[in-house]
């Protein structure tokens, strides 16, 4: 499996024009000493990019589920069908305490447009927008298929994407930040991807006494995307311990130092 595991050593990568991902602990489990329940992949090799957010007393499981996901392609499904099946069959094996959400987008392109197979389960949420005129594409909404608790994550949808479009992925936490600090998710459309993850961590650096939940965000363009050639990364879902040496090394909001730029 080419994919980079990432702990507690980085907790945002950006390849500017192609993609950025951050994720950053809420504030009780900062507190209380909790693990962060939420997970981001970006599996280049077969263009899969997910978010998932499991429970704050099994937050591992979100990291397993994605695992699973990666580690099981050994021959890339070809239609919605296929692509259900085998995310079916993960569903089915995940245990009923791993409860976590899932929201992933794969890419097959094909010449000048692409074919985008979207799985979505439980609150976490996909959108995909126009870059050009800011058109609202595609979006996900919110369903009781958890990873865990359902058997099968129910249809897959295909859709062909040929525009200049931004793709943004994100856990339910996400929506304190949109709700504290007035974030527009059309705001995030007109700035390069650099800017919109550092202007993000400033954001939480002034939000002083706001409460969040665990947040995970990942946001890539089409069709740059298709110009990284990278080993993929898989970070979030850890434990308590690994927790604790994010804090002992940096403040909650001091983030620069766990940037990786590509």
């Amino acid at each position: 499996m080419s994919i980079i595991e990432l702990h507690n050593d980085v907790r945002a990568v950006i390849a500017d024009g192609a993609f950025g991902m951050l994720l950053i602990t809420g504030t009780d489990k900062v507190r209380s000493g909790y693990g962060n329940g939420d997970s981001l992949l970006v599996d280049f090799e077969h263009r899969v990019f997910a978010v998932a957010d499991a429970t704050e007393r099994f937050p591992h499981a979100s990291r397993l589920l994605l695992s699973n996901i990666v580690n099981g392609l050994d021959t890339i499904p070809q239609s919605s069908d296929e692509w259900s099946g085998y995310l079916n069959g993960i569903y089915a094996n995940q245990e009923y305490h791993l409860k976590s959400t899932l929201s992933m987008i794969a890419l097959q392109k094909q010449g000048h447009t692409s074919q985008a197979f979207i799985a979505h389960g439980g609150d976490s949420s996909l959108k995909i927008y126009n870059r050009q005129n800011k058109g609202l594409v595609y979006q996900t909404s919110v369903n009781m298929n958890f990873a865990g608790r359902s058997k099968q994550i129910g249809s897959v949808d295909c859709i062909t994407v040929q525009e200049k479009l931004r793709v943004i992925l994100y856990s339910d936490g996400f929506h304190d930040i949109i709700r504290h600090c007035r974030i527009e998710l059309n705001d995030l459309l007109d700035a390069t991807l650099m800017e919109t993850i550092t202007h993000i961590i400033d954001t939480f650096g002034n939000l002083e006494r706001k409460e969040y939940d665990d947040t995970s965000l990942l946001l890539f363009d089409i069709p740059e995307i298709y110009t990284v050639n990278s080993k993929g990364i898989m970070m979030g879902g850890t434990t308590r311990l690994q927790e604790q040496k994010v804090r002992d090394s940096i403040s909650i909001h001091d983030y620069n130092s766990l940037i990786r730029i590509m």
